[in-house]
């Protein structure tokens, strides 16, 4: 019992970490499994076994979490109307089977997941001690549960958070088993977190080698201070019931087993196959399907806190080194620990697939190793912090009464707090500062899991009123993980290639906004063409985040009244009776020789125009010359056919007008018109009155400066 003050602080500390601001930020993978427990679930409900393999990864614990959880979400709302604002008549299958879910319906998942997962930490330091000792347990628990990018997936409901969590338990407690006290249950217990941690994801088996390695370096009698030789054959009996503990955990959680075994095991490896040639990376400032070696030891690098990198640094010094590893009681336990990162390390770089969250499965060990590191350096400290005459210091912010371990404990939790907290709520934008941090990180990795996505939602229904934003359309390229905070509309813009609509029209031209995300722009997703189209105009809104323009929002194809009424320079110019002009923004009323100008023009289409028609932009200096753009435009860069366009439309499209590098300073008339080629002509131009001179009407004047 005296243990229980100091387990219960750990179970509310991170209990408390995980459930501050528990609907920020929403996580780019959470929303597809919210979809996907959501479907497990029901398909559980109405004994459809065969339906409940949604991802290969395969997900099952997240799923089971997940899906339960929105049962109770489903529950919740009956009793409180507003908690969802879901329809009351809607049946409970009704409310499984939504693909968009409102933010409060991701409290529930969190919420439970975070009593897991700090249930686990309580249960990482109970074996962390067993193993290796109270101080270094304190020290490992006091390093993970502040460690940023640990903690920024422990709080999202993915099935990286339960993978890790079961994965370092099992690992513990494997490691028990195979010491001089092991007891079998140890062996069971192992196999049964494995069997939870490869249910929530494959990659838990990628522990498999360094295992195999624990069992050859013990029969060959390196490791017999620690670890008892029990017989080649022993061990084989072991590892089969320990893998057979896994094989019944998977088969008794997940119900397609029941029903399909060997198609499932099918689906498992074409899946994992996919994953992992699946390309679209940005490393080192380009794309790439395959980052290569050097990913995941720069992803350490950038990841972890300078705390745990100093710590691993001097643990690692003290394994190497034969006279300090002498010092060392069990330095068999932390070579087995060490081994552990370096083979998982070893399979995920061998693998094209390569994404930073996949190092999240070793921070547990790495922060036990850190530990040890620490525990050296504070050994060492000490006596000299005290011949310098600095205990008074010491005293006053540690009490003398507090054990050696403890005060370490508390120190490095101080430490890490001061570097977690200015990342709160967004612990994703940690970067290591001593490596120049996010301002360096976004030239090397892929930036971005869906922080600032909430700012930008809340811009819009700050912006308008709860009747205005209900009408307000946005596109994005996350729209799902956007959706959840914006009490308007939304159109998926795309990510890894544009989305349609049945007529073979992008979604965004049909929309009064549009978001885009940062890291889309480094993966240039999900067209090229798009994002250039966007990143010539100014955005209406910029959601900065560390000094990162994380979310750009830009003006859609379709305006809004209050964008007409607000157009800089309205007109009322009609093309050949099919056409208006409504007005044009300028980017700017003076242009250097080298710049190109940025027009945009507002029109409504006021009857079919012929497939071929396009516009025509030209500048006419005072002598009455035209100096014409070379290529004549399309609307919206031809992303929406003419044929497509009803009458009765009204669009706002963006031109860059390129000029000749010869063009002479001065005041240019600003002409704009429409040609067929079908037709043989251009349209006529007329004012709101009378006809104008020409084909081209002048529409306003620019100038051209040095």
């Amino acid at each position: 019992m005296k243990s229980f003050p100091l387990l219960s602080g750990i179970f509310l500390v991170s209990l408390a970490l995980r459930v501050l601001a528990i609907t920020l930020p929403l996580n780019l993978d959470e929303v597809p499994w919210m979809s996907r427990g959501s479907d497990f679930f029901r398909e559980i409900l109405d004994g459809d076994f065969h339906k409940t393999y949604n991802r290969h990864h395969p997900g099952v614990t997240n799923m089971w979490l997940i899906g339960s959880s929105m049962f109770l979400n489903c529950r919740l709302d009956r009793l409180l109307p507003n908690w969802l604002d879901l329809d009351p008549d809607i049946s409970l299958r009704e409310c499984l089977k939504t693909n968009f879910f409102p933010i409060n319906s991701f409290i529930a998942p969190r919420l439970l997941q975070a009593v897991i997962t700090s249930a686990c930490m309580v249960a990482i330091y109970l074996l962390t001690k067993r193993l290796l000792g109270r101080t270094i347990a304190l020290g490992a628990i006091s390093l993970l549960l502040l460690e940023p990018f640990f903690l920024a997936y422990q709080r999202f409901i993915t099935p990286d958070a339960l993978q890790t969590n079961f994965e370092v338990l099992a690992l513990l407690m494997l490691l028990l088993y195979l010491r001089r006290d092991g007891n079998r249950l140890w062996l069971f217990g192992s196999g049964v977190f494995m069997g939870l941690a490869t249910a929530s994801k494959i990659p838990a088996l990628f522990a498999l080698p360094s295992i195999g390695v624990w069992i050859i370096l013990i029969e060959l009698g390196y490791w017999q201070s620690s670890f008892p030789r029990r017989g080649w054959l022993r061990q084989l009996v072991d590892l089969s019931l320990w893998s057979a503990t896994i094989a019944v955990v998977i088969l008794v959680i997940w119900p397609i087993l029941w029903v399909e075994p060997i198609e499932t095991l099918d689906k498992l490896y074409q899946g994992l196959l996919a994953e992992s040639q699946r390309g679209f990376f940005f490393f080192l400032g380009q794309i790439t399907d395959s980052p290569g070696l050097l990913f995941y030891p720069l992803v350490l690098a950038y990841r972890l806190s300078p705390i745990v990198q100093l710590g691993l640094l001097a643990c690692l010094s003290t394994l190497l080194i034969p006279k300090l590893r002498r010092r060392l009681s069990k330095a068999p336990e932390l070579i087995a620990l060490v081994l552990i990162p370096v083979c998982m390390i070893g399979v995920l770089s061998l693998i094209d697939s390569k994404i930073d969250r996949y190092i999240i499965p070793l921070m547990p060990v790495l922060a036990i190793l850190a530990a040890v590191g620490w525990r050296e350096i504070w050994t060492w400290i000490k006596p000299r912090w005290e011949g310098l005459g600095w205990r008074w210091l010491e005293v006053k912010l540690l009490s003398r009464k507090l054990r050696p371990g403890i005060k370490m404990a508390i120190t490095l939790a101080l430490a890490q707090l001061f570097i977690l907290l200015p990342h709160y709520p967004y612990y994703l934008t940690y970067y290591n500062p001593l490596l120049g941090g996010i301002k360096v990180a976004q030239h090397l990795f892929m930036v971005g899991q869906g922080e600032g996505l909430d700012q930008a939602a809340q811009w819009f229904n700050q912006s308008y009123n709860e009747r205005q934003v209900s009408e307000v359309t946005v596109a994005s390229g996350y729209q799902k993980a956007f959706y959840p905070y914006f009490q308007g509309k939304t159109l998926d813009l795309g990510t890894r290639s544009l989305k349609l609509t049945e007529a073979g029209v992008p979604f965004w031209t049909q929309a009064n906004h549009v978001v885009i995300y940062f890291n889309q722009f480094q993966r240039q997703l999900p067209d090229p063409k798009i994002l250039a189209y966007f990143r010539t105009q100014k955005p209406l809104h910029t959601v900065r985040i560390k000094g990162l323009d994380y979310v750009q929002v830009y003006p859609g194809a379709v305006p809004l009244a209050e964008d007409l009424a607000n157009i800089k320079f309205p007109r009322d110019i009609s093309f050949g009776n099919k056409v208006r002009l409504l007005g044009y923004d300028l980017n700017q009323a003076e242009i250097s020789s080298n710049q190109q100008l940025s027009i945009t023009f507002y029109w409504e289409f006021l009857a079919p125009l012929p497939s071929d028609a396009k516009i025509r932009r030209g500048l006419r200096d005072g002598e009455g010359k035209l100096w014409e753009d070379s290529i004549s435009a399309s609307v919206l860069d031809g992303y929406l056919p003419i044929a497509q366009i009803s009458p009765g439309t009204i669009l706002r499209d963006v031109h860059q007008i390129a000029h000749a590098p010869e063009l002479p300073l001065g005041k240019y008339s600003l002409e704009v018109g429409w040609n067929s080629p079908s037709l043989g002509q251009a349209l006529e131009a007329r004012d709101g009155v009378s006809k104008l001179p020409g084909i081209q009407a002048v529409i306003g004047e620019v100038e051209v400066v040095d």
